[in-house]
C-alpha cells in the first residue's frame, strides 16, 4: 500500500473518530438537556392541570371526563388518574410514533423523561392524583435535526479539508517522489542530483544520495581523464597535436569506408623539404618551434571545413583528410595564407600534394597519388602547380533534387539490415542502413551519396522521418530491435524531435524496439539539444546510444545522467587491436566506465574473428561485422 493511501486512511480514521466523539458528546448533552426540559414541562403541566381539575371537579367521574378532554386537546403520551390509595382509576395513553425520525435513531438515542405527578382535591378532600408524561416527539425531532446538521457540516468540512489536505499531502509527497526518482535513476545507473527539499528527513536522504552521486561522477571523470591521456599518448604527436601515422591511417580508412559520411573527399600532404637542413642550421629546438607554428596555422586554415583528420605521417610530412566536395585550389590557397603568418616561415621549403578519393578508393591508393602530386611552392605565397587527380561529380544539383524529390514522393527508401551480435552469438539488435532505390537514375544509392545533397537542400529531416517509418515497419515484421542513424537536423531541431515523437506515439509498442544511433559530435558538442532529445524520446521506450565513439573518449562522465543504452566504439580504435597493447588497456577501461553507467559497449566494423574474441575478453558486449554507418 502506498504512503499516500496510508496517510489518507490515517486522516480518515482520525477524522471519523473525532466526528463520532463529537456527535456522541453532542447527542448525550442534548438528550440530557431535552429530558430535563420535558421533566420540567411535565411538572408544570401536571400542576396546572391538577389545579384546574381541583377547582371544577367534585367527584371522580367528573375528574376522569376532564382528563379525557385534556388528553385529546394536548400533546401527551400518557395521563393516569390515581386514587388516593394509589390504585389506577383511569388511564389514557398514546403510542409514540415520531414522524420524521428513523426508528434506529430513536433506539440509539432513547429519550425517557420522568413523569410528573400532582394531587387533585376538592376543598380539604383529596380526590386522587394525576400522573402525566408529555409526548417526546418534538425532542426526537430536535435531536434528529441537530444530528443531520452536524452530519452536513462534517461532510462539507471533509470535502474542504480533503481538498486542502490533498494539496498539503502533495506538497509533502512531491519531494519524496523526487527521492524515488533519484533512487530509480541510481538503480538504472543514471547518476542525477536532486535539489534537497525543505523537509528535514527527506533533505538528509537527498543530500546523502547527492554525495554518493557526486563521488561516482568524480570517479568516472577521473577514469575518463585517465583514458583520454592514455589515448592522447597513444595516438597523438606531442609536438603538433596531430595524430601519429598509424592512428591517422586507421581513422582515415574508417572515414572513407563509412556509409553515412561523404563518399568523396580529398587528401592533402604538406611536406617540409628542408627539414634536415633546418635541424643543422637553426637547431632542433627552433625547428620544432617552426613545425609547431606551421601545424597550428594549418589547423586554423582547415577549421571551417568541419570534420578534418590531421596527421603527422613522418617527421617532415603532415597529412589532412577532408571529406566532402572540396575545391583543392581554394584549400591550398587558405593554407598558404595562414602559413605566411608563421614567424620565420620563409625558411620552410614546403611542397603540397592533393589527391581526391571516391566511393571505392583505398587509403593506400590516394596516399600514393598524393605523394606523386607533390609540388613545391614557387615563390612566396604562390600556388604550386599540382597534377591533381579529381573525382568529378557524376550528377548535378538538379539531378540530385529530382532524385530526392522522387524518393520522398514515391517512398523509395529501403533499409539494408545487418545484425549486431553479442559474445554468445545472440543478436543485440539489427542495424538498418538507409538506401534509395531511385526510379530517376535506376541505381541503389547509399547514405554517403545522397545525404550531403539532402543536407544542402534542407531535406534531411524528411528523409529521417521516412527512414523511421521504414524501421517501424521492420519492427512489426521481425519483432526485434532495429537501430537507425539520426543526424544533427533530427536531434537538435525541437520541431523535428516533436515530429519523430508523434510518429513513434502512433505505434507505441513498436517504438519500444526502436534504437537511435547519435554521432559523438552531436552528443558532446550539442549537449543541451541532445539531452532534450533524450528527455522526449526515452519515455516512449526508445533506446538511444552513441556511435563512432573516438575523439570524446575522455568525456564519458558527461553521459552519467542521460540513461543511454550503449556505446558504439569507432572502428579506428579497434582495428588491429591484437597488435596494440596500449589500445587494449584503454578499451578495457572504457568498458569498465560504460558498464558502470549501465551501457553496453559495441565495436564497429569488426571483420576478424580473432579481433572479436579479444574484444569480448576486454569487456565488449557486441560487435558489428561491417563498418556501420
Amino acid at each position: 500500500m502506498s504512503l499516500v493511501k496510508r496517510l489518507w486512511i490515517a486522516v480518515g480514521l482520525i477524522a471519523s473518530a473525532a466526528f463520532l466523539v463529537a456527535v456522541g458528546i453532542n447527542m448525550v448533552s442534548a438528550k440530557r438537556y431535552l429530558e430535563n426540559e420535558i421533566k420540567i414541562k411535565n411538572l408544570d403541566t401536571a400542576t396546572a392541570l391538577a389545579m384546574t381539575v381541583s377547582q371544577t371537579a367534585t367527584d371522580a367521574t367528573t375528574v376522569e371526563l376532564l382528563l379525557s378532554s385534556q388528553f385529546d386537546l394536548g400533546h401527551y403520551q400518557r395521563i393516569e388518574y390515581l386514587a388516593p390509595d394509589g390504585h389506577l382509576l383511569a388511564s389514557r395513553e398514546r403510542s409514540f410514533r415520531p414522524s420524521t425520525v428513523p426508528a434506529w435513531f430513536g433506539s440509539l438515542v432513547p429519550i425517557s423523561p420522568e413523569p410528573a405527578e400532582a394531587i387533585i382535591q376538592s376543598g380539604w378532600k383529596q380526590l386522587g392524583s394525576i400522573r402525566l408524561q408529555s409526548d417526546p416527539s418534538f425532542a426526537y425531532d430536535s435531536l434528529w435535526q441537530s444530528a443531520r446538521t452536524l452530519m452536513q457540516l462534517y461532510v462539507g468540512g471533509v470535502v474542504v479539508i480533503g481538498l486542502l489536505g490533498m494539496l498539503f499531502i502533495r506538497s509533502i509527497i512531491k519531494p519524496l517522489m523526487r527521492v524515488v526518482d533519484q533512487a530509480e535513476a541510481l538503480a538504472e545507473r543514471r547518476f542525477i542530483e536532486v535539489k534537497p527539499p525543505r523537509t528535514l528527513e527527506f533533505r538528509l536522504i537527498v543530500q546523502a544520495m547527492n554525495r554518493l552521486t557526486q563521488k561516482i561522477k568524480n570517479l568516472l571523470d577521473d577514469e575518463s581523464a585517465r583514458l583520454h591521456k592514455l589515448k592522447s599518448d597513444y595516438e597523438y604527436d606531442p609536438l603538433t597535436g596531430f595524430m601519429v601515422r598509424d592512428a591517422f591511417s586507421r581513422n582515415a580508412a574508417t572515414e572513407m569506408e563509412r556509409e553515412d559520411t561523404h563518399e568523396q573527399g580529398l587528401l592533402m600532404l604538406v611536406q617540409i623539404g628542408n627539414l634536415e637542413e633546418l635541424n643543422r642550421e637553426i637547431g632542433r629546438v627552433q625547428t620544432d618551434r617552426l613545425i609547431q607554428q606551421l601545424a597550428l596555422q594549418l589547423k586554423q586554415a582547415l577549421a571551417e571545413h568541419g570534420r578534418v583528420l590531421l596527421g603527422r605521417l613522418s617527421s617532415a610530412d603532415l597529412g589532412f583528410l577532408v571529406p566532402g566536395d572540396t575545391d583543392d585550389t581554394h584549400l591550398v590557397r587558405q593554407c598558404l595564407e595562414h602559413i605566411q603568418q608563421v614567424e620565420d616561415g620563409h625558411m620552410l621549403k614546403l611542397r603540397f600534394g592533393v589527391a581526391h578519393y571516391g566511393p571505392h578508393s583505398t587509403l593506400s591508393d590516394i596516399l600514393l597519388r598524393c605523394d606523386q602530386s607533390l609540388a613545391p611552392v614557387s615563390g612566396e605565397g604562390q600556388l604550386p602547380t599540382m597534377p591533381v587527380s579529381s573525382v568529378p561529380s557524376s550528377r548535378s544539383a538538379s539531378d540530385w533534387n529530382d532524385i530526392l524529390d522522387a524518393a520522398l514522393r514515391k517512398h523509395e527508401f529501403q533499409l539494408a539490415l545487418f545484425p549486431v551480435r553479442g559474445r554468445d552469438g545472440e543478436q543485440i539488435h539489427t542495424q538498418a542502413l538507409a538506401r534509395i532505390h531511385s526510379s530517376v537514375c535506376g541505381e541503389i544509392l547509399v547514405a554517403g551519396a545522397f545525404l550531403p545533397w539532402a543536407r544542402r537542400q534542407g531535406q534531411v529531416g524528411l528523409l529521417d522521418l521516412e527512414v523511421i517509418a521504414q524501421a517501424l515497419k521492420t519492427v512489426q515484421q521481425s519483432g526485434q530491435d532495429v537501430c537507425i542513424n539520426l543526424g544533427f537536423e533530427s536531434v537538435c531541431d525541437a520541431r523535428q524531435v516533436q515530429r519523430i515523437a508523434e510518429l513513434c506515439q502512433q505505434l507505441p509498442g513498436d517504438a519500444q524496439h526502436l534504437c537511435f544511433d547519435i554521432p559523438e559530435e552531436i552528443v558532446f558538442q550539442h549537449e543541451a539539444e541532445f539531452q532534450r532529445f533524450c528527455v522526449r524520446m526515452l519515455p516512449l521506450g526508445c533506446k538511444i546510444g552513441v556511435k563512432h565513439l573516438d575523439a570524446h573518449l575522455g568525456h564519458l562522465g558527461r553521459l552519467s545522467s542521460l540513461g543511454l543504452r550503449y556505446l558504439k566504439v569507432s572502428r579506428s580504435l579497434v582495428l588491429n587491436i591484437e597488435r596494440e597493447a596500449s589500445a587494449q588497456i584503454m578499451l578495457r577501461g572504457l568498458c569498465t566506465i560504460a558498464h558502470t553507467l549501465g551501457m553496453q559497449v559495441i565495436a564497429e566494423g569488426v571483420t576478424d574473428q580473432a579481433d572479436a574474441e579479444l574484444l569480448f575478453k576486454l569487456g565488449f558486449d557486441g560487435v558489428s561485422d561491417r563498418v556501420i554507418a
